[in-house]
């Protein structure tokens, strides 16, 4: 997947704010005093809490999933958590990162293909069954014609 740029432009003070408290929080040098502990501790992580502490903001600006005010640090934090903190430095590591990601993507086009297959041998097994019941029912209404012995309990508008 793209990694996506610690150093872009922020668009407002406060994603700045957000940024700023990053990369403090992954130098280890954080300016809050509860973050000063954890760090003495050897507890400190990067994550959306210790960022929004450390900004002096509310958590909720990135903390939804969906709605985020500020999907870009959202991010940011999600591939520090998962490990991928830094962008590729040499080719090498970037053709692997790209590769590691095309197998990921076609592993996932496989799982939907096969999705998608399942759905539409399910459909052609309905409408094969549909086919059989109205054949059935025209069959029915036939053989009931046939012997005339029908009798109508309400009376058939004309």
């Amino acid at each position: 997947m793209p990694q996506l740029k610690a150093k872009a432009p922020a668009i407002d003070p406060i994603e700045q704010d957000f940024l700023d408290a990053i990369k403090r929080l992954q130098d280890g040098e954080p300016k809050h005093k509860k973050l000063k502990e954890q760090k003495t501790k050897g507890v400190l992580k990067v994550n959306v809490s210790t960022v929004a502490l450390e900004a002096g903001r509310a958590r909720t600006l990135i903390a939804v999933e969906t709605g985020c005010r500020y999907p870009r640090v959202r991010e940011l934090i999600k591939q520090i958590k998962g490990g991928r903190n830094t962008l590729p430095t040499t080719h090498t590591e970037l053709i692997q990162r790209l590769r590691a990601d095309k197998a990921e993507l076609a592993a996932q086009v496989k799982k939907y293909q096969a999705e998608a297959m399942a759905h539409f041998q399910a459909r052609v097994k309905a409408e094969e069954e549909a086919a059989r019941e109205r054949a059935a029912a025209s069959r029915m209404r036939k053989a009931i014609a046939q012997q005339g012995k029908v009798a109508h309990l309400l009376p058939t508008e004309q």
